[in-house]
């Protein structure tokens, strides 16, 4: 039998809504805009229900919880499909103590914002967790607000056990060069990873700042303290070579491919041993193992080419140039180079770790309702500024007929005095430049255009661990350390062959291979 589909009713009434927020003497009225959608369709909830949520999704744990009468995106979500929301916030590092004690109570709330794909696989193995595959076709938008990696990775032995949490924001992460220094030298914006290389070279070798000293640098990156190079600006220059992140693994030829294996990562270390060993690397790399030490370095205006944060383009950055360097250099944001094989990627998109999962002792009427009120927390239009920007008035308003996100522009004690807003944001889009309300344009511009060079995530984010597996903390730091070696030359890249048999006799990689064959088999994406 064909299940009936069932549409969603919103806000029908919600012009009318005014909710009076009062303080420090002032009245501010918060009027939510309506929504199109609910013109003209029937009640399909008649009777109200109760709905318990663990939320800590929410993006500010430690905001209050305001009184129903004042909370007016509470208000929306109960009057789109009439319920009655009992929010719990766990306070930060206390969530999974609290869900257990919960679980092992019997309390379990209807629905929970779950941080890890581990933590999803682990309560629907205990039984926790209801499987939503039946539910969710009834649900169209719902399914198209979230690309296919994100629904992956809520499925789960060929069910789809939740519904995906928020966007992970992707485009932040930006290829920063001295345009100042490539005018003086006469240079070009690279767009090859043999070009790039020039221009490093020049940068260190010509005194593009013109001071009479040998003290800039083509590039700086760092790693973590961990050993890891990912997100510390190395891993971009493997990019070039389409093998990032280096722990990640792909799906080729019906068989796992692990990256830091591939030919290509050797091409990849060798080009950054180049470059280690023509000099153009700012020898302090050694010791950048945080992202406000690379900040520095970006302040201090003394390397060409950097990768760092978009926002590094607004005014409290650029003050801060010109406090530690002495001037606000001409940086501009620039494409990812192409590398040898085609490859031209900023970073992949973030795998989509978080989620709503709904408690198996919902019943089939239950389920429905938080599907209907997820659909529209996510897919509403006119709703979205409410939840993703915060109130209107206050935290946005229509300018010239579009919305404005003003949240930049507020005092930090009317941040501070809205801040529960911030338990709702999770319906915001991950490239939603609005959303962050930059204030210098060439932000927005930045921001927007990286857009395009965010490549898909790959399958491997899947796999859970093995706990089995007693030498995976052993395999991944001698993997970390060995291509940190190899790319400053402390071991030579004519021992790669050794580096592969090492890992296959010494830490068990067909172990690792097995693992991870195994589980995709499972997820249907090898045959």
């Amino acid at each position: 039998m064909q299940r009936k589909k069932i549409s969603l009713t919103i806000l029908t009434a919600m012009v009318g809504l005014g909710a009076v927020l009062s303080g420090c003497g002032e009245k501010t009225e918060v009027t939510p805009t309506a929504s199109s959608s609910s013109q003209g369709k029937p009640n399909q909830f008649a009777n109200k229900m109760k709905i318990s949520m663990f939320n800590q999704g929410t993006f500010n744990a430690a905001a209050p919880i305001p009184p129903r009468e004042e909370d007016v995106q509470r208000q929306m979500l109960e009057k789109a499909v009439n319920i009655e929301l009992d929010m719990m916030i766990p306070q930060a590092g206390q969530a999974t103590t609290k869900l257990n004690t919960l679980i092992a109570g019997g309390d379990i709330p209807d629905m929970l914002f779950l941080k890890s794909r581990a933590d999803l696989a682990q309560y629907y193995d205990q039984g926790v967790l209801a499987d939503l595959t039946p539910y969710l076709d009834q649900f169209p938008e719902l399914k198209k607000r979230f690309g296919t990696d994100s629904w992956d990775a809520v499925s789960y032995q060929g069910k789809t056990i939740a519904v995906p949490g928020y966007d992970n924001v992707n485009g932040v992460r930006s290829l920063f060069l001295r345009n100042d220094w490539l005018k003086k030298l006469n240079l070009k914006v690279p767009t090859t990873s043999d070009e790039l290389f020039e221009v490093m070279k020049a940068f260190t070798e010509k005194d593009p700042d013109g001071n009479g000293k040998n003290d800039t640098y083509g590039f700086i990156g760092g790693m973590n303290k961990e050993g890891t190079l990912q997100t510390y600006g190395f891993d971009y220059l493997m990019w070039m070579f389409g093998v990032n992140p280096p722990s990640a693994i792909e799906v080729k030829d019906n068989k796992p491919v692990f990256l830091f294996t591939d030919p290509k990562m050797k091409e990849a270390l060798a080009y950054i041993n180049k470059m280690m060993t023509a000099k153009v690397v700012d020898p302090d790399w050694v010791t950048m193992n945080t992202p406000d030490l690379l900040d520095q370095k970006l302040y201090k205006g003394k390397v060409g080419f950097m990768i760092r944060d978009v926002r590094r383009l607004e005014p409290d950055a650029q003050q801060k140039m010109k406090e530690i360097g002495g001037e606000v250099p001409e940086w501009i944001v620039i494409p990812p180079m192409k590398g040898p094989y085609g490859d031209q990627i900023l970073e992949r998109k973030s795998f989509q770790g978080n989620s709503w999962a709904i408690s198996k002792k919902a019943d089939k009427d239950k389920i429905i309702r938080i599907l209907s009120m997820l659909e529209y927390l996510f897919t509403d239009k006119e709703a979205y500024p409410n939840f993703a920007y915060g109130l209107k008035g206050i935290h946005w308003d229509l300018v010239d007929g579009k919305v404005k996100n003003k949240t930049s522009e507020l005092s930090k004690d009317m941040r501070e005095k809205y801040q529960w807003v911030e338990h709702y944001k999770m319906a915001r889009r991950g490239d939603d430049a609005e959303y962050f309300s930059f204030q210098n344009p060439k932000t927005t511009e930045a921001f927007n255009d990286n857009q395009k060079y965010v490549a898909p995530t790959l399958p491997g984010n899947i796999l859970t661990a093995d706990p089995s597996d007693t030498l995976a903390a052993d395999r991944q730091r001698f993997i970390n350390e060995s291509l940190v070696k190899f790319m400053t030359g402390k071991d030579p890249l004519s021992n790669w062959d050794n580096f592969l048999k090492t890992l296959d006799t010494k830490f068990d990689m067909q172990k690792y291979k097995d693992t991870a064959t195994k589980q995709f088999k499972e997820a249907g994406l090898i045959k």
